[in-house]
């Protein structure tokens, strides 16, 4: 256990409880960002370059829209214009864990599958969940003193934020559908909100999951699997000493790891990944490695990564086990429901692959069992692509962006 203290106290984001205030007040200790300094060592610059800065680098028009949730959380969804005279079909993206709408953009033009969706004359819309580091708003909390601000999981992005993201780019653009894209937990979202919203299944006229998230029996990767059996004891330690957020930018693991990938992105970096998600190495290029590891750490609660360690302890999909009372309070159950993903019915497509650590065959084939609408079960023909190659590899293009640009192409007309 002390091992775990330590690791937490001296690797993780700093966000501790005033002894004066109690466990309901936060005291942040983010790191101020230093660009000079940035340059001086050398990073790239588009390892720091924000999501409109970066747009704007490479030549495309954004705008930032903010998101009311229906419990007053206010979140950052970027728009990408198309890049054709005649504007397309609208299409969400929605990140993963520990991530922010810079996940699809930040390997540039060609590469990023944001930019090649405006290429193609789709409306892009780049959503941040609540917590991350573009969307750490709310109408009364505040997330640095505020430990309330903090009290959700994926079951509130599916519950509240997808919805309201959904809702606002439907009635600003004036269509009754959209297209829905989600990474890793971007797709547990998703599944949440079929579950909980089913009405919003007819607001989609396709959604693509890639390497999706939901059953979580078969995982593979070593450190999630570690994690998830200290799940209970790293999580009473953290509220303990007021840890609410973890892995944020500009805070101690987020400095360290940018530093480090600058100078061994495939030694460190690479080998990190490998761990957590499954082997990268030699299919995403260092650059791209070395600024990817600069946008990745966005940030994410500690209620998140506890419900996640209680899918891998459980096997189930469910919802947050808030403990008996806690259950009876708020669910009416003495134990948390599942999520009912056969009311998840918009079409679908599920594109994963072998070598995922995290979203195995295994366990999509017991998700794919239980939806009752999917167009394609798309596995990547190359034995080595894991996780975050989908987005990230060298080929990512010709196999992935560029099918779902053919999965939207056939549910165009």
């Amino acid at each position: 256990m002390l091992k775990w203290i330590i690791v937490i106290v001296c690797l993780q984001e700093i966000t501790l409880v005033s002894s004066a205030a109690g466990r309901s007040k936060l005291i942040s200790y983010a790191l101020p960002e230093n660009r000079e300094l940035k340059k001086a060592l050398g990073y790239n610059e588009d390892t720091y370059l924000t999501f409109q800065e970066l747009t704007t680098k490479y030549g495309y028009v954004s705008e930032n829209h903010t998101v009311r949730t229906e419990d007053d959380y206010l979140l950052t969804v970027f728009r990408i214009l198309p890049r054709c005279k005649v504007r397309g079909f609208p299409v969400i993206l929605v990140h993963g864990i520990f991530d922010s709408s810079d996940t699809w953009i930040f390997t540039g033009p060609q590469n990023g599958l944001a930019y090649i969706l405006s290429d193609n004359c789709y409306d892009v819309w780049a959503a941040n969940m609540r917590g991350n580091t573009y969307s750490r708003r709310h109408v009364n909390l505040n997330p640095n003193t505020d430990a309330e601000y903090w009290e959700y999981s994926f079951d509130e992005h599916g519950n509240y934020d997808v919805p309201a993201v959904i809702d606002y780019v439907l009635a600003l653009t004036g269509t009754a559908q959209v297209y829905y894209i989600g990474h890793s937990q971007g797709t547990t979202d998703y599944f949440a909100m079929g579950s909980l919203r089913p009405e919003y299944n007819n607001k989609i006229r396709l959604s693509v999951q890639i390497a999706p998230i939901a059953f979580l029996k078969n995982i593979r990767s070593p450190v999630p699997k570690l994690i998830s059996i200290l799940t209970e004891d790293i999580k009473n330690f953290a509220e303990n000493v007021g840890l609410r957020e973890l892995f944020a930018k500009q805070h101690i693991s987020h400095v360290i790891s940018e530093f480090l990938c600058q100078i061994a992105p495939n030694l460190i970096c690479g080998t990190a990944l490998w761990f957590s998600t499954g082997n990268m190495l030699g299919s995403i290029t260092a650059k791209n490695l070395a600024i990817g590891i600069g946008h990745l750490f966005a940030g994410v609660s500690l209620k998140t990564l506890a419900h996640f360690g209680q899918l891998i302890n459980s096997g189930k999909f469910q919802r947050y086990d808030e403990g008996v009372k806690g259950n009876m309070l708020k669910y009416g159950y003495v134990v948390p429901p599942k999520y009912n993903v056969s009311l998840v019915s918009s079409p679908m497509v599920l594109v994963t692959a072998e070598n995922d650590w995290l979203s195995t065959l295994e366990d999509i084939k017991i998700l794919s069992s239980k939806l009752p609408n999917i167009v394609d079960e798309y596995i990547v023909p190359v034995p080595t692509w894991s996780h975050n190659n989908h987005l990230w590899g060298i080929n990512a293009t010709v196999y992935v962006f560029n099918r779902i640009l053919e999965y939207f192409e056939r549910f165009n007309t």
